[in-house]
């Protein structure tokens, strides 16, 4: 009897954290969107405050998209070339932004295909917009994560109940 418990606690144990594991790919993206939305306020202050050029500014963002991008950048592309030559093997699985859906590459798409072709004041409008769009992304990511935290964890308790009562 003892044993049969010690397997029901355990297959309650692993629905959960199998539930867990499912739900992972939603904070993911809410993670990585976060680090964006932080990169783009350090890339802000470099780019209009600083007036430091696209490339220092992007490798001073401590963001690892904006670090890849700056990496790009060294061979003489813009900022655009950069990323649209980076995007697809940067969003594919491993790649350093492998989280986010086409609705968030298109908000980059959009931020780097201005960034660094204007003034100051153009840069400011174009920044303060990506944070906007990507904020907003990210409050649904973290919104979407959290739902999708509860519902795997309690499906996944819910079926090592169902074994846990099988096996008593």
């Amino acid at each position: 009897m003892d044993t049969r418990i010690a397997l029901s606690a355990c297959a309650v144990l692993c629905g959960a954290l199998c539930g867990r594991a499912l739900a992972d790919a939603a904070r993911r993206r809410a993670n990585a969107l976060r680090a964006i939305a932080e990169g783009l306020r350090v890339l802000r202050i470099h780019m209009t405050g600083m007036l430091e050029p696209v490339q220092n500014a992007l490798e001073r963002a401590n963001c690892p998209l904006f670090t890849s991008v700056a990496e790009q950048m060294r061979t003489g592309m813009s900022a655009d070339v950069a990323w649209r030559s980076l995007r697809q093997r940067a969003l594919r699985r491993g790649g350093v932004c492998d989280a986010l859906t086409q609705r968030d590459a298109q908000a980059l798409d959009v931020l780097f295909e201005r960034l660094g072709q204007s003034g100051r004041e153009e840069q400011e409008a174009l920044l303060d917009g990506a944070m906007a769009d990507i904020e907003r992304l990210r409050e649904a990511a973290a919104k979407r994560a959290g739902e999708a935290d509860r519902l795997y964890v309690s499906l996944g308790l819910l079926i090592g109940l169902m074994l846990a009562l099988i096996a008593i």
